[in-house]
């Protein structure tokens, strides 16, 4: 009775939030527990929906503070090798940045890394990502680069307006 009940609220609360198809213009907006919406993933921070009012990486830059809760949406890459299969840390790029081949016959080896943009461009593009949670494999969990995805978290220090940490407690791949 009470998992019918949790089911039919989620189902509710989802069907409000999709509703509203634009993003926030607030970082603050508030997130939704990923709470009953991991069910049938092997990791507790794989979400199985995308949390609602994502804001870009560089609007992101532009508002947010430490300690904020934040519901981001970026493309994983920015670097050689940005996901390791031993560390619960990756990079995600807005985005309106184009990888390397993305509208062009080019045949970068490696567009994720975004090496036809300069390393300027590239940090103000770009956030860093650390999963919190137990069981964090990345790679396990099929993220690879250049996949979007949607974050949910809490904003890192910021020791200045170039960097931007998440804390994610959720991620849900888009398209995945």
């Amino acid at each position: 009775m009470l998992k019918t009940i949790t089911i039919a609220m989620t189902t509710s609360t989802l069907l409000m939030l999709s509703g509203c198809s634009e993003s926030s213009s607030s970082p603050q907006a508030q997130a939704p527990s990923n709470e009953n919406t991991t069910e049938t993933t092997p990791y507790a921070w794989v979400l199985t929906s995308a949390p609602a009012g994502d804001v870009s990486i560089t609007e992101a830059k532009a508002n947010a503070k430490e300690g904020d809760q934040i519901v981001i949406r970026g493309r994983i890459g920015g670097r050689h090798e940005p996901i390791s299969a031993d560390s619960p840390v990756f990079t995600i790029v807005d985005l309106g940045l184009e990888y390397c081949g993305q509208t062009t016959d080019d045949q970068c080896g490696t567009p994720w890394d975004y090496c036809c943009e300069t390393p300027s461009t590239i940090a103000s593009n770009s956030a860093t990502v650390q999963v919190q949670g137990d069981e964090i494999d990345l790679t396990g969990a099929g993220l690879k680069p250049l996949d979007e995805v949607v974050l949910i978290g809490t904003v890192g220090p910021r020791p200045d307006e170039q960097v931007l940490t998440i804390r994610a407690t959720g991620v849900y791949p888009v398209g995945g």
